[in-house]
This record gives C-alpha cells, structure tokens and sequence, in this order.
C-alpha cells in the first residue's frame, strides 16, 4: 500500500506537470469529506476491535478469581468431617487437578485455528502447536486428568464442558455421601456455574468473526482516499511552486502510512486469541492459576512461570 501511495503521487505530479492535465488538480474539501468519513469508519472500527479484546480479558479476569475462589472453598471445607488439621482429602486434591486439566482443555479450545483468523501473522506459539503431533495442552490435561476419566472424555467434542460436567458429578456424590452439606453443595456448584458462563463468553468470541463487511468497506474507503489525495494536495504544493512539487511524495505517503496503521491495529485486534503478541495471554494466565491451585494443595513440584518471548515470529 505504500507504493501504491507513492505510484498515485507520482502520476499525479507527472500529469500535471509534463503532460500539463492542470484539470486533475482537484479541490480539497472533496477530498477532505472522504478522509474524515474515512477516519471515522477506521475508528469505529478499531473501538470496536479493542471491546472484543478487552472483554476477551475480562473474561480470563473472572475466571482466574473463580479459579482462586473454588480452590479455596474446597479447602474450607475439607470434606473430613472427623479432625481438624489432617492432610487434605483426597477428594479435594481430585477436584483441584481436574480444574487444573478444565483450564488447559479450554486453553486448547481458544488455541484451535478458526478459517477467518491471519494465518500468515500467527505466532511462534500457534506454529510450534500446530506442528507438534501431541500439543503441550493434550499433555497437560493427561497429566491433571485420572486415566480413565481422560480415556472416558477423549472422544468427546467440546473436552471443557464435559470435564465441568464431571466436576458436578462428583460434588453430587460427595453430598450423597455426607461430606457436603447442602449449602457447601449449592456454594460449589455456583462457582461451577459461573465458570460454565465464563467459558461460554470466550467461545463466543473465538467461534464469533469480527463482522466482514466492516474490513471489506475500511479497506475500500482508505483505497479510494489515498488514490484522491494526491490530487487534492496538488494545488497546495501549486500554490507553493512548483519547485516544491516533490514534496508532495513523502507527506502523501505519511498520511497514507498513518491511516493503513489505524486500519492495520484494528484488522490484528478483531480475535483475541490468535496467539499474536498483544493477544490475550492465555497460556500465561493459565500457568498463573495453575501455580495458584498448586500452592493451595502444598505441593512440593510447583511449575514455573512462563517467561515472556520477544523473539522474532516470522
């Protein structure tokens, strides 16, 4: 697009000056009314790029609070019901991981490839998942995961929704059991739930494209603004003189460069959870409440947190 901001200056400057067109020297204020509803449209645009991103956040927000939440009630309520100060119950240690293993099918999910996502701008990461034959999040969820739950949920499409699910069962089994009271039980599956509804706002944003129609007409609107401004300049430079044409070349190209940028940074905003570099940090905040959940059950191998990778990504 830079080049074309160039070639548009220069058959400007050359119709004008060598073949003496002094007809393509057009008035601004056209050109004006074209930028400015350019710029507003770009503008909407890129609001509207940064709610989805944003929101996107929010959402890894509350789930790592319920995340903290949940582990911490499991522990208050320490399903031993006969002496206060023994080693946590088995049962707790169960939920906690299987939470773990909820966290890394989910952030599997949000990793997945989807058709309307910039394949030619994925990260490191995305590439590194996509050619490995078992990704690191399939390995994580074994490990969380009991055996024969894992092989009971492999098959299963949505892996996130049926993990919750089996979270509910087992709660169930407890309060059949005697280890919960009825209002552990309902505190419990209330922060099941609200983990149910966070999960159900990410993939709507994953499973979501950013409207279509808003990308096709921003580029059609800055396409047809930078081939009209180097026309529109042409009699402020005219005024000038005509020694000063040239200049007109690089202040065109400027003011392109700055509109291809604001539609550029909305274009990479639109799906949070491409993996790009200002996408949402999904596999950090993971690790985060992963080492969180650890802490809680005093487990002695505790994982590290994941380092941030400035490294090149083409």
């Amino acid at each position: 697009m830079v080049l074309f901001s160039f070639f548009t200056s220069f058959i400007a400057i050359f119709a004008y000056s060598y073949l003496s067109w002094k007809w393509v020297a057009i008035p601004w204020l056209p050109v004006s009314l074209v930028g400015t509803a350019t710029a507003f449209f770009v503008g909407f645009k890129n609001n509207q790029s940064y709610d989805r991103s944003w929101e996107a956040r929010k959402i890894w927000g509350s789930i790592t609070n319920h995340s903290r939440s949940f582990g911490a009630a499991l522990k208050a309520y320490h399903f031993k019901n006969d002496l206060v100060g023994n080693d946590l119950d088995e049962n707790v240690r169960i939920i906690i991981y299987r939470h773990i293993a909820w966290l890394y099918a989910l952030k599997n999910a949000m990793w997945q490839r989807t058709s309307w996502e910039h394949k030619d701008r994925a990260s490191k990461r995305q590439r590194d998942t996509l050619q490995s034959s078992q990704p690191p999040c399939q390995v994580d969820i074994e490990k969380y995961l009991a055996a024969e739950e894992h092989i009971a949920l492999k098959g299963k499409k949505n892996l996130s929704t049926q993990i919750l699910d089996k979270q509910s069962q087992h709660l169930a089994r407890l309060r059949q059991a005697g280890k919960l009271d009825t209002f552990q039980h309902i505190a419990l599956q209330n922060l099941i739930s609200n983990l149910y509804d966070e999960q159900g706002k990410s993939e709507r944003i994953k499973n979501t494209p950013f409207p279509r129609q808003y990308a096709t007409t921003s580029n059609l609107f800055i396409i047809v603004f930078m081939t009209l401004l180097p026309f529109g300049l042409l009699p402020q430079f005219v005024e000038l003189g005509e020694q000063y044409m040239l200049l007109m070349i690089p202040l065109n190209m400027i003011v392109s460069w700055v509109f291809m940028f604001m539609e550029y940074v909305g274009d990479i905003s639109e799906n949070p959870f491409e993996g790009l570099l200002n996408d949402i940090p999904v596999g950090t905040i993971v690790r985060n409440i992963e080492i969180d959940l650890i802490d809680m059950l005093d487990d002695e191998q505790v994982p590290e947190k994941i380092q941030p990778f400035f490294g090149a990504l083409f």
